[in-house]
């Protein structure tokens, strides 16, 4: 599966099989801009980041000189992915920052007084959440920095300082699987050569946020039907980057975020023949992850419908 661009979210994966799945970039963006949807998404993450900026982005200390790489990277990768929308102008250890899509301009000193965090910075002109892994074999490569708005049932507070293979606990056979594949392809990553990956889930609320805190997700799994699972489950899919910096021991992991309800993907009988057939591959205990295992009958019922009609 090579990423052709422009990136199309809701392609249904090919039957599972537990692995990584990582492939290059091959100089596709590592960030994707979509107008249609920036604005909204960077105000929401704002008012998320107002209301509550400790749950939202934490980062330790020591991380502090590879979020400053970080951030000189991103805007980099900004302008030159996008030209139009975003200028970058360098002079010594000053950076000249323009974001048209926005409407603004800032001028920053590497290293120097930001106001915040270069991770939670740089995260204010992406859609991506962004999160910062310390390349640390001995140490499990732990993660060391985030600005995480939209997560899919997970926090900041529950994966700080934890090591990949912890990270990835929940997930059924990681451990056992993929977790030395995942180790190694993180102490391998070269800065030059960037990978991405898909990874899909089914939800039964449209919000970008699913913090855990939120308690969103059970309450609404009874009330599926095969005539309502249009309409009340949508098909989630990240899109995600792993990038090495050149400078420091760390990797930045991106995850991008598309939303969209059953019924409008569903309206292909080609694509509910293949989100029928990806669920009935899956053991029982991903489903069970992936939440979908108590829906999973009128779920059923409601592809195949689509599938005959």
């Amino acid at each position: 599966m090579v990423e052709t661009w422009p990136f199309d979210p809701f392609v249904i994966p090919t039957p599972p099989v537990l692995r990584v799945g990582a492939y290059p970039l091959h100089g596709a963006p590592v960030f994707h801009v979509d107008p249609a949807h920036y604005h909204a998404e960077l105000m929401l993450k704002q008012a998320l980041l107002q209301a509550d900026h400790r749950y939202y982005v934490q980062a330790y200390p020591d991380s502090l000189s590879a979020q400053w790489e970080l951030l000189e990277w991103g805007v980099a990768e900004l302008a030159r992915s996008y030209p139009h929308w975003f200028v970058v102008r360098r002079n010594g250890n000053e950076v000249y920052w323009e974001n048209r899509l926005l409407g603004q301009t800032a001028t920053i000193r590497l290293g120097g007084d930001l106001g915040l965090w270069p991770i939670d910075w740089l995260g204010r002109q992406v859609q991506e959440d962004l999160l910062l892994i310390a390349v640390d074999e001995a140490a499990g490569h732990p993660l060391i920095a985030g600005q995480l708005c939209f997560p899919n049932r997970w926090c900041l507070d529950e994966k700080m300082g934890l090591p990949l293979a912890a990270i990835h606990g929940p997930v059924p056979g990681f451990r056992e699987h993929i977790a030395h594949s995942t180790n190694q392809l993180v102490a391998r990553l070269q800065p030059a050569r960037p990978v991405w990956r898909r990874n899909w889930s089914l939800v039964v609320v449209p919000d970008l946020d699913l913090s855990p805190r939120l308690g969103l997700l059970d309450r609404e799994k009874a009330a599926i039907t095969a005539e309502n699972a249009g309409e009340r489950v949508f098909y989630r899919v990240e899109r995600q980057t792993l990038v090495r910096l050149d400078r420091h021991s760390a990797l930045l992991f991106t995850v991008r975020t598309y939303i969209a309800p059953l019924a409008r993907l569903a309206a292909d009988p080609k694509w509910a023949a293949a989100l029928a057939h990806l669920l009935s591959e899956l053991e029982p205990a991903m489903l069970e992850y992936k939440g979908v295992k108590p829906y999973l009958q009128p779920l059923l019922a409601y592809l195949h419908h689509k599938i005959e009609h």
